[in-house]
């Protein structure tokens, strides 16, 4: 790909990005690098979040122990970037290891056959492994509205993330956005431990997924009719960052012609969230449009990010 010359920067993230999505679905699941993640982030929570501190205290070991997990693995992105003789097959390995894989689709297929089965037991477990919320009490309905959100949330953290600022930014702008996510579901400040500790993982999370959250509910107002998310915007509560992650689960509901969202359950305490999209339930089928949709948008970024290299490109070119 070196071969494009001065217009490589523009060409190669596509192409890149492409081969990494399909190299993602061959990596299996727990060699996930957020396997690895989860016992470096459980444990330092457990050594510096003490409860008995002040919430200004919590907020400042939050904060350090994030630069603590940050700071090393980005130091060591950036110094293989730069002087490795080539970077770009490590760029394609990373990208696919932190792409998030097949996984997720199997155990939705799972999730669906066990409801249609009617083992909400076993489609509750299935579903556990993905969400924060409890699952214990959840209903078809709530299984179903569960599955939709755990895909959409997934696609939006792990894939979206990733195409948008590898291609803007490069590895460092990549893996920094993926690890604040990560560090946002371990340390999530609705968990009653995590309140104060989790606020500085999730504003960076929160911050950086705001264009890719507003680029996402674009894409998925596409396949409906794009004028309906925004007359319904009223639906989305909070502030600034809630309604930016709120957007693109409108913006899929309204395309689904499904309601989702609502009240849902972490760690046994009960926490508001808006209902969104219209009235209409959603079905277990659901579950797969859901993910054919999320596939679409993938490809649709893809194409698009191509599109705009090679425009790029062309009009350099010319100028030149």
């Amino acid at each position: 790909m070196e071969t494009l010359g001065p217009y490589y920067s523009l060409l190669a993230p596509p192409f890149v990005l492409a081969l990494a999505y399909l190299l993602s679905m061959l990596i299996p699941e727990p060699w996930r690098p957020r396997y690895l993640l989860a016992p470096l982030t459980a444990a330092l929570a457990q050594k510096t979040n003490r409860p008995q501190r002040s919430p200004q205290q919590r907020q400042l070991a939050g904060f350090l122990a994030m630069g603590m997990v940050l700071l090393p693995l980005l130091l060591l992105v950036w110094v293989v970037t730069q002087l490795a003789a080539y970077p770009l097959p490590f760029e394609l390995a990373l990208l696919a290891w932190l792409l998030p894989g097949v996984a997720l689709g199997r155990d939705t297929d799972a999730l669906l056959a066990r409801i249609e089965a009617g083992q909400k037991t076993q489609a509750r477990g299935t579903l556990a492994h993905w969400t924060l919320r409890d699952t214990q009490s959840l209903s078809e309905l709530g299984l179903v509205k569960a599955g939709i959100e755990v895909q959409l949330n997934q696609a939006r953290t792990q894939s979206f993330a990733i195409l948008f600022w590898y291609a803007l930014g490069g590895p460092i702008l990549a893996v920094l956005c993926w690890l604040a996510n990560e560090l946002n579901r371990q340390w999530h400040p609705e968990r009653p431990q995590m309140s104060c500790y989790g606020h500085w993982p999730s504003r960076l999370a929160g911050a950086l997924m705001l264009p890719v959250n507003g680029l996402l509910g674009l894409t998925l107002s596409l396949y409906g009719n794009p004028i309906v998310p925004w007359r319904t915007r009223h639906q989305l509560t909070g502030n600034v960052l809630l309604r930016s992650q709120q957007w693109p689960q409108l913006c899929l509901a309204c395309s689904l012609d499904r309601q989702l969202g609502g009240p849902w359950q972490l760690e046994g305490q009960r926490h508001l969230r808006p209902r969104l999209g219209p009235s209409i339930l959603p079905e277990p089928a659901d579950l797969i449009r859901t993910r054919r949709l999320l596939s679409y948008a993938t490809w649709l970024w893809l194409a698009l990010l191509f599109l705009l290299g090679a425009s790029l490109a062309l009009g350099w070119h010319h100028l030149n």
